[in-house]
């Protein structure tokens, strides 16, 4: 036999090994009492305090996740920076934000509604409080 098929019969011996293992564990964890909720102990253990009820939240008790926070810096970077270059302190594909003559109002109903064939509108993306902090934003705006 050369070494090619030895090496091909044990290639083969160990996928056949591992799909036995697999299987086995498979059928192992089918079999298992799943009555019990999982637990860092083995299945077969009993919790110290057995005559105390479980002490769990189920997934109708859980905490809400919270969203996380709004950063007008980083909405702006991420979807305004594209056309507004340098954090919008540079004309780019859009104008200049930063020392605009616009109004708080302009600029908040321009970020809501956008300019057709020029800006695309937000109001869907950000809540009206959202845009208030990204008008704040962009009324901050320093040269670098």
């Amino acid at each position: 036999m050369t070494s090619l098929q030895a090496a091909a019969r044990s290639a083969v011996h160990h996928a056949v090994s591992a799909t036995a293992v697999c299987l086995a564990l498979a059928a192992c964890s089918a079999a298992a009492d799943d009555t019990k909720p999982a637990t860092p102990m083995t299945r077969y253990e009993t919790p110290k305090d057995a005559g105390q009820p479980a002490q769990t939240k189920t997934a109708d008790q859980s905490e809400p996740a919270k969203a996380p926070e709004f950063s007008a810096h980083g909405a702006f970077s991420n979807i305004c920076g594209f056309c507004h270059e340098d954090g919008g302190r540079r004309a780019g594909k859009g104008p200049q934000l930063m020392g605009t003559e616009k109004t708080d109002e302009q600029i908040f109903e321009r970020i809501k509604f956008g300019k057709p064939g020029r800006m695309a509108a937000f109001g869907g993306v950000f809540t009206d409080d959202q845009i208030k902090q990204i008008v704040v934003y962009i009324r901050n705006l320093k040269p670098r």
